[in-house]
């Protein structure tokens, strides 16, 4: 499996495989294994019914996601509420804090809350799948990186690194992160062309919003 970054700070791992199901084009040739890399720890790993496995599905949408989402990481999306925290977690964490007797006021202040976590966690796109809770975002020259999987708990599926924040280099995420979606990119567009789509967007389009952030 090709490994992209440094596994004892930040670093990507996947490999495309046989898909299980009957499914067609990119999502029949996108199934794969994928290992998020933390301090040499895999963030996705989980165990399930007593089986320790690794993540394990259709990676076009964590593919997509990173693509479609990058420019917000990388870029300059604050935290949009007036509330205090040292990381994503704890920002989250004091938002869901807010009360208010006036509707308009509840609602913009969750939508602002709920617009951010789109654009920065990779958790709305996990299609079905046990994807590991994870943030993104730009603190300085750092991204942080910051997950909580107790979501799962309820359904008896444990992470093997359940909770945490780290920083890494904005460098050496950006030289991880692009040599990744570089390559599943090459590999999917050399399999079935640079026209085929993923929820109406095309492999070329996504590496066009990618090479714009290069």
């Amino acid at each position: 499996m090709p490994i992209f970054g440094d596994v004892d700070k930040f670093a990507i791992e996947y490999q495309f495989i046989p898909s299980p199901y009957e499914e067609d084009k990119v999502l029949k040739q996108s199934w794969g294994i994928f290992r998020l890399w933390v301090m040499g720890q895999d963030v996705c790993e989980y165990t399930a019914k007593g089986v320790l496995g690794k993540y394990e599905w259709n990676l076009i949408y964590i593919v997509e996601w990173l693509c479609n989402n990058l420019e917000y990481v990388l870029g300059y999306d604050p935290f949009p509420l007036p509330v205090n925290g040292k990381n994503s977690l704890e920002l989250i964490r004091e938002s869901d804090k807010f009360e208010s007797e006036e509707d308009d006021e509840f609602y913009l202040w969750y939508q602002a809350k709920s617009s951010w976590i789109f654009r920065h966690s990779w958790f709305s796109n996990r299609a079905g799948s046990i994807l590991a809770s994870v943030y993104f975002r730009r603190v300085e020259e750092n991204i942080e990186l910051a997950w909580d999987n107790g979501f799962w708990e309820e359904s008896q599926v444990y992470f093997s690194k359940p909770k945490g924040v780290y920083n890494v280099s904005k460098g050496d995420f950006k030289d991880a992160i692009f040599s990744f979606l570089t390559h599943t990119l090459d590999q999917l567009e050399t399999t079935l062309g640079g026209n085929a789509q993923i929820d109406g967007q095309s492999m070329v389009e996504l590496r066009k919003k990618l090479n714009l952030l290069k």
